[in-house]
């Protein structure tokens, strides 16, 4: 039996809706990740094209309120920008890709298989990670000069520890229950195959 093949290949009539919904979930995620990606390419151009042809600043917003705006910063203070854009960016554009390939494993019917648990194991690293690239990238956009992020807790420290003043992340405990989902998941998986083996 290949890892990859569901443990029953023979499902419930009832999982055919739930494979329908898959299917549309799949490209929802699919969309998001497209959009994720996008902003990650343009904090990218912007670092050289930072403003449009009548003078207007370029800007990307993100997650928690986080403004980058592009149009009055150097070079290099341009290029720490997007790398703190993609630190912001990168770990969800990871968990949504992975999100989307476990939805398509649904669709086609894959449930207890290694594939699908996989992808919920990775969804949730990358989810737990975000948390903590949020934070270096709260510090990094702070050291580039980007002084208006949106935060909602401004503590009277440094500037050094702006990664403190982020807004409460629900990311690390969603990623970590997903994680340790995925390895119940893989359990259960790995007990159902030894019990087929001995039937």
């Amino acid at each position: 039996m290949s890892e990859t093949t569901p443990l029953t290949p023979s499902l419930s009539p009832g999982f055919a809706r739930a494979r329908k919904l898959s299917r549309l979930a799949a490209v929802l995620f699919t969309l998001a990740f497209l959009l994720m990606l996008s902003v990650a390419a343009s904090a990218v151009v912007f670092v050289f094209y930072q403003k449009t042809p009548s003078g207007v600043g370029f800007g990307i917003g993100l997650t928690n309120g986080v403004r980058v705006g592009f149009g009055s910063l150097t070079r290099w203070q341009a290029v720490g920008s997007m790398v703190g854009v993609e630190l912001f960016v990168i770990p969800i554009v990871m968990a949504l890709y992975h999100t989307f390939r476990l939805f398509f494993c649904f669709a086609k019917g894959e449930v207890f298989a290694t594939r699908p648990i996989h992808h919920i194991r990775s969804a949730g690293l990358w989810l737990m990670f975000s948390f903590f690239t949020d934070m270096l990238g709260a510090f990094v956009l702070d050291i580039c000069g980007q002084k208006n992020l949106l935060l909602p807790i401004h503590l009277h420290f440094p500037r050094s520890v702006v990664a403190l003043t982020m807004m409460y992340n629900d990311a690390l405990f969603i990623g970590f229950a997903t994680t340790i989902a995925a390895y119940v998941m893989e359990e259960a998986r790995r007990i159902a195959a030894d019990n087929a083996e001995i039937v």
